[in-house]
């Protein structure tokens, strides 16, 4: 597919050809949104996936309320039926391209909307929309190809230290969805608290959390917007509140003193209590592909030399032989991820603790955990490039532009979308130091999965709820857009704020 950016009234940008005749679509309140297939034989999971878009088409209808169109709902068509003001949403491969979220639009009298399945059905509906937005309520006739630079355009959101209501974080999902984001992560387990309903283990909940009930309304939300949503559940370290009442079960320093929120991985028991937590959540969340398992700020990564333990548990319980404290960590993560992937997962991790210079180590991670890169503020982590070279697959988590830390907690400072607007693309990763870039340039690898904004909760009180949201709203807008295009399709943060404002995003 042609990668020119059109200059158009969207957010994010799209790839556009105006064809050769004149004209514009207008379409009203009679116009007709149906949805029809291409004739591959009728078979069963083909209708399975044409309900899908039914649905979504449906779901999606009342947003061209603002230029009064399509009042009747949503059907089940075939294409000779087509009249003018139309929308008809073919399903079927888009020429030229095999990516799944790949959209075609040719516009004319009617508009045919081309996509493989309801995900990418979306992105052309909300193209569709935000241009009637920008262009009075009409398109000139002409042809849209697009599709995603990167396949993963993600935002995190720390709810374990912060109480987010079910309302603002389905509100954020509805956000997401205009900027044409795929996946949210819902990382509830802190060593400051711990804010999903737990039926196994009561004791760990704080005092205000989200019940099961309200985590599968969420997920509902999430499948209806196309969203894939991710549970991040954090060990062996940041466990501080769910082992607030077993002090036990908390890693010890040859001194005897505890590692904050730091399970000890030689306890059997200690480890079982875990593992049992994540089996719940593995239950509820049985739709998502992912789930997070932490794995990063365990101990101090340059102290394992003080916690001999751990050591004498590789080599002794594990039968590692000459195996060291680096071993029994990343044996625990592996334990973790095998355990999950027996149950369908694709299990993540954070990079900070892994295949770090200087320490000593004979089991190494699973090639099968995909990796969240996030930093690279000690010179011994390891490169975005080691990951790849081991066999990772990676997303590009980059502190420096997509760390949201509440009350700009450990020298962070708020991103703004002007910053990742004008600086950032998806192959920019964390630097080592001013003159160090971390940076893979055009085409990049088939490793670097997409990219991902994140809230941290550091300083809960900081911010309000409100607060938040509108203090990510431009940031995201921002990284929307340069995760999809990869360009700059404007001269400046201001022209690109007021084509947001175009295509009819709220401030």
């Amino acid at each position: 597919m042609n990668s020119q950016i059109h200059d158009s009234g969207t957010v994010p940008g799209t790839r556009r050809y105006l064809m050769t005749e004149e004209g514009r679509w207008r379409p009203g309140p009679g116009s007709s949104l149906m949805i029809f297939r291409q004739d591959t034989g009728g078979a069963a999971d083909e209708a399975e996936l044409l309900l899908g878009v039914l649905e979504a088409a449906e779901d999606f209808r009342g947003k061209f309320a603002e230029v009064g169109a399509f009042a009747a709902p949503a059907r089940i068509g075939v294409a000779r039926e087509a009249k003018p003001g139309d929308l008809l949403i073919e399903l079927g491969a888009v020429p030229g391209t095999v990516h799944p979220e790949a959209y075609r639009l040719d516009i004319g009298d009617f508009v045919t909307l081309t996509a493989s399945d309801a995900r990418a059905a979306l992105h052309g509906l909300r193209t569709v929309r935000q241009l009637l937005s920008s262009g009075g309520g009409e398109l000139e006739y002409g042809a849209i190809e697009d599709e995603p630079l990167v396949g993963e355009r993600a935002l995190h959101l720390d709810i374990g230290r912060k109480f987010y209501p079910q309302a603002w974080i389905m509100q954020r999902i509805g956000e997401m969805a205009e900027l044409k984001l795929n996946t949210l992560q819902l990382h509830f387990s802190e060593n400051e608290g711990f804010t999903f309903e737990s039926e196994r283990h009561p004791e760990v909940m704080s005092e205000r959390y989200l019940t099961r009930a309200q985590i599968r309304e969420i997920a509902e939300e999430a499948r209806r917007h196309r969203i894939t949503l991710i549970p991040s559940l954090d060990s062996p370290g940041h466990l501080g509140w769910a082992l607030r009442n077993r002090p036990e079960w908390l890693l010890t320093d040859s001194e005897g003193r505890p590692a904050k929120g730091a399970l000890d991985i030689t306890n059997p028991e200690a480890v079982a209590f875990v593992l049992d937590l994540i089996d719940e959540y593995a239950e509820l969340f049985a739709g998502s592909p992912y789930f997070h398992i932490g794995g990063d700020e365990f101990i101090d990564f340059g102290t394992f030399a003080s916690y001999p333990q751990l050591g004498e548990y590789a080599r002794e319980t594990l039968g590692i032989e000459g195996g060291t404290e680096v071993d029994a960590y990343v044996a625990y993560l592996n334990t973790v991820a095998e355990r999950l992937e027996a149950q369908g997962f694709t299990v993540r991790v954070w990079n900070d603790g892994l295949y770090r210079a200087g320490l000593e180590q004979r089991v190494l991670p699973k090639p099968s955990m995909q990796v969240t890169y996030w930093t690279k503020w000690d010179r011994k982590m390891a490169s975005a490039q080691t990951f790849v070279d081991r066999g990772h697959e990676l997303v590009n988590f980059n502190d420096a532009y997509f760390y949201y830390v509440l009350g700009e907690h450990a020298g962070y400072t708020y991103p703004t979308g002007d910053k990742i607007y004008g600086g950032w693309h998806p192959g920019l990763l964390p630097r080592v130091g001013e003159n160090e870039p971390q940076e893979w340039a055009l085409p990049y690898p088939d490793a670097l999965l997409g990219c991902s904004f994140s809230v941290w909760s550091d300083k809960p009180e900081a911010q309000t709820i409100e607060a938040v949201a509108q203090g990510i709203r431009e940031p995201l807008r921002a990284m929307a857009e340069k995760a999809w295009t990869g360009e700059r399709r404007f001269a400046d943060y201001a022209a690109f704020a007021a084509a947001c404002e175009a295509a009819g995003l709220r401030s």
